[in-house]
């Protein structure tokens, strides 16, 4: 590619609640936008708060209120946004947005999933990109060709304030999550009674919030637990914070454990999906049997006692982040590969 010329990206997001990949989306946006040979425009389904958010830094986005397959509107504003903008690379994010690409004509497409989605969503993408090694394989296994699929892992931002002392007699816990079920936020909830000398604070929202609030009140925890509204400021919890925990049931990825890592925090995740797979147990985190409330409840004490594993495992989870999900590595992938790609169609 010329130097002078500019690739142009076109990012798709059909989703509108807050979650990994909604947050990586924007994440990856604004990494994009910095780069001067890049040219960005997004799509997104109306969202007042994200739309707010990313126009402080991307110039150009469009929006679609009723983002639904089966509204032909959808469709054809897709494909004059295409035909406007003369993309390079279309890159559309998990099934509903995949699910309108039209077949490429002058561009590629290329499907971003972070989880075991259905393929028949991705049948007019060229390519797709996988944020785990397991996803990828997955894939692969479905039938896609290995040179058709490639796997970039997510990034984290550098944690660029300070830790703060946390002074209370209590241990703080935190917990950064999409109120799902599968987030396994209930099973921390349960251990929270036979953890009293911590405090737990949970950073998130979504439709579980009264079952939460059910289970604080079954086991009297109204002193021990607080909720705080989702926020992209993570560290200013993450800084006071003594430990991580992660105790999902399903977690493709799992980027909180690398912001973690990022913020110099031990992180106590659940041995399976993404976290189970990033954590080397003892080593760069903690990692207790899935669903299982005891040993969980073990794990932060046994953590707790141990200063020595404390400093281990941020030394190493640090190291990790630095090595493997930096900013800048992360987004050198993605821009070498749109580039081998668009060299290659």
């Amino acid at each position: 590619m010329a130097k002078n010329i500019k690739m142009k990206i076109l990012s798709i997001l059909g989703g509108a609640n807050k979650g990994g990949a909604e947050n990586f989306f924007e994440r990856l946006s604004f990494a994009i936008e910095k780069r001067k040979n890049l040219e960005l425009e997004l799509l997104i389904r109306k969202n007042q708060e994200r739309y707010d958010l990313l126009d402080k830094q991307i110039k150009k986005i469009h929006q679609i209120k009723n983002f639904y397959f089966f509204n032909p509107f959808c469709h054809k504003r897709i494909e004059d946004i295409i035909e406007e903008f003369q993309p390079n690379i279309v890159l559309s994010w998990m099934n509903r947005a995949s699910s309108f690409l039209p077949v490429s004509n002058g561009w590629v497409n290329i499907g971003r999933i972070g989880g075991y989605y259905k393929l028949k969503n991705y049948v007019n993408c060229d390519y797709i990109i996988t944020n785990t090694e397991d996803l990828k394989e997955y894939v692969i296994e479905s039938g896609w060709d290995p040179n058709k699929v490639e796997y970039i892992p997510n990034f984290v931002k550098n944690n660029e304030s300070t830790k703060t002392l946390n002074k209370s007699v209590f241990k703080e816990i935190v917990c950064l999550s999409r109120f799902h079920r599968n987030k396994g936020i209930d099973i921390l909830l349960k251990a929270m009674p036979y953890l009293k000398n911590f405090r737990l604070k949970i950073v998130g929202q979504g439709s579980e919030k009264n079952e939460y609030d059910k289970l604080i009140k079954k086991y009297s925890l109204e002193k021990n637990v607080t909720f705080y509204r989702w926020t992209n400021n993570i560290s200013e919890f993450l800084n006071s914070a003594d430990y991580l925990v992660c105790p999902s049931r399903h977690e493709p990825f799992g980027n909180i454990v690398i912001d973690g890592w990022a913020h110099k925090i031990p992180v106590i995740v659940s041995d399976t999906g993404g976290p189970g797979l990033l954590v080397k147990n003892n080593f760069n985190g903690i990692k207790f049997k899935n669903e299982d409330v005891f040993d969980l409840i073990d794990k932060i004490k046994f953590l707790d006692l141990n200063k020595v594993l404390q400093k281990k495992l941020i030394k190493n989870g640090y190291n990790n982040y630095k090595t493997k999900y930096s900013e800048q590595l992360i987004i050198d992938k993605y821009i070498n590969f749109f580039e081998k790609i668009k060299c290659a169609e």
